[in-house]
């Protein structure tokens, strides 16, 4: 089943042994485009922090109980666990401290979208040989693949024509990134959901992050290999948040994609 992520944010966050705290935004990683953190405001009103949880340590689906998401940790293991500025990128360094710490698997290197399983909730925990004394000082580059869902938010988009004259043209600007749909078992992003310019029919607009031809994190805008002219063909879907399985037929249809659930894995 898809769910939008909006229906999720500031939901309440319960502990094994109580309240937690609400979801702020969410972290997901942009190579496989798989929400992989809830970023969780937790302690008192003037001393409030930031706290990432894993969504492996979800115990149901996303948005599966109204009542607020249960998490298969204490609050004490969330009020000790490792620090994060979640203002700052977070690299693979810092994601394995947090990893070693809950006993969970990491994601990357293997084969589904979470290491070798396919949702979070398979993927179980594990055992972690004690961290070695000598630590790398520094962090790569090409080590951060986290980004927040709220910054992707807001977003341009546009076509691969905005920019075959010398000027951008506004007839190629289809609209801006309005919310995210993502599955509610893998918690992969299998939508962005765009919010539609008039010329392009206005109400909403679904395209998987993998037909995307280009994002520009820093100019922040995304770019569809689809000329306008194409794209103002594309089915639109009134102003609901979530897509139904023929609603999805017709957009793999139209971008001439294999479905998901049939052989892509994304």
């Amino acid at each position: 089943m898809l769910i939008t992520t909006s229906k999720i944010e500031r939901s309440k966050v319960i502990a094994r042994d109580g309240a937690l705290g609400r979801v702020d935004t969410f972290l997901f990683d942009d190579e496989q485009w798989v929400v992989r953190y809830l970023v969780v405001r937790h302690g008192p009103p003037l001393l409030r922090k930031h706290a990432l949880i894993s969504v492996a340590s979800v115990k149901s689906p996303a948005g599966a109980d109204d009542s607020g998401i249960a998490v298969d940790l204490t609050r004490k293991e969330v009020k000790h666990a490792p620090s994060a500025d979640v203002a700052r990128p977070v690299s693979r360094r810092k994601e394995e401290q947090f990893h070693r710490y809950y006993r969970i698997p990491v994601y990357w290197g293997g084969s589904g979208l979470w290491g070798a399983s396919m949702t979070p909730m398979e993927a179980g925990t594990v055992t972690y040989e004690p961290e070695s004394q000598t630590e790398p000082i520094g962090a790569r580059e090409d080590e951060y693949h986290l980004r927040s869902t709220r910054e992707v938010e807001g977003y341009r988009v546009e076509t691969a024509d905005a920019h075959s004259g010398d000027e951008e043209s506004d007839d190629s600007i289809v609209g801006a990134v309005g919310g995210f749909l993502i599955e509610d078992t893998t918690w992969a992003v299998r939508y962005l959901r765009i919010d539609a310019h008039e010329s392009f029919g206005g109400g909403f607009l679904y395209v998987s992050p993998h037909w995307v031809g280009e994002f520009s994190w820093i100019e922040h805008k995304m770019t569809l290999e689809m000329q306008a002219s194409r794209l103002r063909e594309i089915p639109t879907f009134g102003v609901k948040e979530s897509l139904g399985r023929s609603e999805e037929e017709q957009l793999h249809a139209f971008f001439e994609k294999p479905g998901y659930w049939k052989e892509d894995p994304r």
